[in-house]
């Protein structure tokens, strides 16, 4: 038995997914009924009716302005910029799904009758949260009408009242309620369960980007089929003549079976010592790599296995706090315990490594997640770690010749449930909160056409980052994806971890106890650490959730 510490800090960027936290129960906006002398039937596009409404609006309300970063060295290589804007003009040069995005907007801008203006902001992440408040707080007239990039540090503006809640907004054009992950999102992450702040899918395509993931080498897979079926199929089975494991492996994890405790089969089933023999080494071939000084571990584990931390309250008497839904944290870390058990069990069996070097350090002797990403890209590692959809764009994953696809984090055990985190929505929008209710609807309607119309790019990204070659393939992922998007669950432990985790003792989020020798002493430090900071975490959580229930929300005139 060897001892691993798995470094588990919590990502840089993950703030903004307070904007849309979570609650099972929202409320449920307004629908947009048709009004009584327009004629529908099933062949009737819905923006034939809603686009002589939004075009209704003033002028003036209809000519919109959206707030996108600039800064490409603080914008997560800058990518994000071509999926929200687009480019300004086309030519034989620009890429497809610039092109795509480019003629979406078009088509929208043209049917709504909108114009939108596109204003480029320098500042960097702590200076975009002071300036967005100090904008909105002053009702300044330069202010966008919908805040998009680089969000990340805006805790403390979204507390101030700086976004709208759209659910407020009488003729709201967005359709929270639309089948598919998105509706789960959205209901799974209202921080209150009577809030909503716009967020489009699929326009704002780095909430696809940021879905957390396990990327896993399918040519690898089915080249040491021999060792790996027993994990897979069970013991004693076999593949028929001709058969490949890796889409027996898709139905394991489609039927529930994808658990830490199958990651650690496999991670034992694949080693191979070429290193130090008997002890894991970063030579050997191995199932997956923790890094240390990343962070991504921390969230992917903690907050993507099914397990709730943070319990919402029943409103049971509609006389006291009618129409507030209170969150708490558990009584007792029970839900952390199982998580950090089974990833203690992975990482102290063999097959498994956790390193600690700066994450741009690629080589054998400082094996930073660079390497590990390079390690993945030569064959040599089953699992690619916790990784974001978005991160396969990187040039080690499109230069790799094996095929690849991507599952969600494994579960603590069957009886639990997937739960994929959206690590950082920073490219989801926000409507300015003094920005008129016209200009709202205008936004909201915009917004939803580009969503609702954005299924060929989501598909073109997708078809990018995840290296389809083969048809078997496809259709693995496929599954696989439909797993995550709708595995978006319990959203609201890991922000409001985000949100007030530091604010208690420094360093006191449940998920980076994990980085203090937590592998050695077992899970009595985290029961521990867990009782002695809850109810002061708690009383944050209260004043904060008092204040969130008090942001301002626009009234439209008696007239």
């Amino acid at each position: 038995m060897k001892n691993r510490i798995v470094s588990l800090i919590l990502f840089l960027c993950v703030v903004f997914s307070v904007f849309a936290l979570a609650s099972c129960s929202p409320k449920t906006p307004a629908t947009n009924t048709p009004t009584s002398d327009t004629v529908t039937d099933a062949t009737t596009d819905k923006w034939e009716v809603l686009a002589p409404r939004v075009k209704a609006i003033p002028e003036s309300d209809r000519k919109l302005k959206i707030e996108y970063d600039t800064n490409s060295t603080a914008s997560k290589t800058a990518k994000n910029d071509v999926y929200l804007k687009g480019p300004d003009s086309l030519d034989s040069s620009i890429p497809k799904i610039e092109r795509m995005v480019f003629d979406r907007n078009v088509a929208a801008n043209e049917l709504l009758g909108t114009t939108i203006e596109y204003v480029g902001w320098e500042d960097g992440w702590g200076n975009q949260s002071t300036r967005i408040n100090t904008l909105v707080q002053a009702h300044d007239t330069s202010a966008p009408d919908l805040f998009v990039n680089m969000l990340y540090d805006l805790n403390m503006s979204l507390i101030n009242g700086c976004f709208k809640d759209v659910w407020s907004l009488p003729g709201s054009f967005f359709d929270f309620e639309a089948p598919g992950w998105m509706d789960v999102w959205m209901k799974n992450m209202s921080f209150t369960g009577d809030r909503a702040y716009i967020l489009a899918g699929d326009y704002f395509l780095d909430v696809l980007r940021v879905l957390t993931i396990l990327p896993f080498n399918m040519t690898m897979m089915d080249a040491n089929a021999s060792k790996l079926t027993g994990a897979i199929l069970g013991t004693g089975e076999t593949l028929k003549a001709g058969e490949k494991l890796t889409p027996y492996f898709f139905d394991l994890v489609e039927d529930g079976k994808w658990t830490w405790d199958v990651l650690g089969e496999l991670c034992e089933a694949i080693w191979v010592d070429k290193g130090t023999i008997g002890q894991d080494d970063i030579k050997d071939t191995l199932g997956i790599i923790a890094d240390q000084n990343q962070g991504f571990s921390a969230g992917g584990y903690v907050y993507s296995c099914g397990e709730q931390l943070i319990i919402q309250d029943e409103i049971t008497d509609p006389t006291t706090n009618a129409k507030k839904q209170w969150l708490r944290y558990a009584p007792d870390s029970t839900g952390l315990d199982l998580i950090f058990n089974k990833v203690k069990a992975v990482f102290e069996g063999n097959g498994s490594l956790s390193t600690n070097y700066g994450p741009s350090k690629n080589t054998e002797a400082e094996p930073g997640l660079a390497y590990h990403h390079t390690k993945f890209a030569m064959g040599e590692i089953l699992f690619g770690g916790v990784c974001l959809l978005g991160g396969l764009e990187d040039d080690v994953f499109q230069q790799m010749t094996d095929l690849y696809s991507v599952v969600p984090c494994p579960k603590p055990s069957e009886a639990g449930t997937y739960n994929t985190i959206i690590y950082n929505t920073g490219d989801a929008g926000a409507i300015n909160v003094h920005t008129s209710r016209n200009k709202a609807r205008a936004l909201s309607a915009f917004l939803q056409y580009c969503t609702e119309h954005s299924t060929e790019i989501r598909d073109e990204f997708l078809e990018n980052v995840t290296k389809y070659k083969t048809t078997t393939y496809n259709q693995g992922t496929d599954r696989m994806l439909n797993i995550i998007y709708e595995s978006i669950l319990y959203g609201r432990d890991k922000t409001v971890e985000d949100l007030i985790g530091d604010q208690v003792g420094g360093g006191s989020r449940w998920h980076s106890m994990m980085k203090i020798n937590a592998f050695v002493v077992g899970s009595d430090f985290i029961a521990e650490r867990y009782q002695a900071l809850r109810d002061a975490k708690q009383t944050l959580l209260d004043e904060t959730m008092e204040t969130w229930y008090n942001l301002p929300k626009y009234e439209p005139p008696a007239n």
